[in-house]
């Protein structure tokens, strides 16, 4: 699963009082991005949703995206993903190596700031201080945390805001300071034409990747799950055909309303006063990010927009789509994060063992 803001991921019933969430959801989130179009605010149709059901949720609206129709939208950004695997773009992967081998000293380096901050500013506990500090998947945090004895509700709620603030600086920082406007094409390669067989094995990719995935406990496991077997198709020649770009405007706005409607559970009192705290340590987060993607730009020739998004610590899943907005190379950036997220969730419980007799 992807970061989020959750502290409770149980789906309603589909009844009609089940159901009524779920189109208050969506339906705010429509006019949050309809709006935000107008406006030709960058990544309207994710930042629109997800603005606005977070102004519903602390209001106490009853939004909520259930996570069930979550793990669909990530099968989807996986399986979307999965076409932009190509064999030439294999045959630069070696490219990737040493700025993949910056992300051990970057992932700890941003955990301690983060944590450092929550600890002796915000006044956290230590382990609830470590487990919000780092930049990994709210579920894994959140239960391990829980397990080492941190407030699972802190935790769940810096790691949510953490997500929003990428998500809404990073389109806005990339097209003010990079004089970079969002693509209306798709950065993704040219597909074969529409084969029902295919889409059949596309599906198929998208529900047996998620349950492999989650039998090996795998980051993110909808949408890499989903990539993986994508992969394999498009790369074994099965199949050519790539889904449209409607399906992932449609996930811009299923993802962001399920942002924004995961602080339903969270008082106006409690979200305003750990939301200054979220936004100064995801600022420096950002800053220190910036630095490393400068550094990797500079030692292997990567475009720094691409390294930018690639170790700025937003949602795996959002950070995609904001590259593939953005005419990035989406592989680069999923890799990026996905190893991010893998050296959190085994290097974080270790650390909190080590460091619960110690002070930051």
């Amino acid at each position: 699963m992807t970061e989020n803001a959750a502290t409770d991921t149980t789906p309603p019933p589909l009844t009609r009082p089940g159901f009524k969430p779920i189109a208050w959801s969506l339906g705010i989130g429509a006019v949050g991005g309809g709006l935000f179009s107008i406006l030709n605010v960058p990544l309207a149709w994710m930042l629109g949703p997800m603005i606005f059901n977070i102004a519903a949720s602390v209001r106490g609206f009853p939004v909520l995206i259930p996570n069930w129709i979550r793990l669909v939208v990530l099968c989807v950004v996986g399986v979307f993903l999965g076409g932009s695997f190509t064999p030439e773009l294999l045959d630069r992967a070696q490219e990737w190596v040493l700025s993949l081998s910056l992300m051990l000293i970057f992932v700890p380096l941003i955990a301690w700031v983060a944590a450092a901050y929550f600890r002796h500013v915000a006044g956290f506990d230590l382990s609830t201080a470590i487990f919000s500090g780092a930049p990994g998947t709210l579920t894994a945090m959140v239960i391990v945390g829980g397990e080492s004895g941190a407030d699972e509700r802190m935790i769940a709620l810096t790691q949510g805001l953490r997500v929003v603030i990428v998500v809404i600086l990073m389109p806005m920082v990339v097209t003010a300071i990079m004089s970079t406007a969002p693509s209306h094409g798709s950065v993704l390669p040219d597909g074969g034409p529409l084969a029902w067989s295919e889409v059949a094995w596309l599906c198929a990719a998208g529900v047996c990747g998620y349950l492999v995935s989650t039998v090996f406990n795998l980051p993110a496991a909808a949408m890499t799950g989903a990539l993986i077997a994508a992969t394999a198709l498009y790369l074994g020649g099965v199949v050519s055909y790539r889904p449209p770009d409607a399906l992932l405007w449609l996930a811009l706005w299923v993802l962001g309303s399920s942002i924004g409607s995961r602080f339903s559970t969270v008082s106006a009192q409690t979200f305003f006063r750990v939301s200054k705290h979220a936004v100064t340590a995801t600022l420096m987060i950002i800053a220190v990010s910036a630095l490393f993607a400068l550094l990797a730009s500079w030692l292997t020739g990567t475009r720094y927009l691409t390294a930018l998004i690639s170790f700025t610590p937003g949602g795996v899943a959002e950070m995609c789509l904001i590259a593939i907005a953005f005419d990035v190379d989406p592989a680069f950036v999923a890799v990026h994060h996905l190893t991010r997220i893998a050296i959190l969730i085994m290097a974080v419980p270790f650390t909190a063992r080590i460091l619960s007799a110690k002070k930051i």
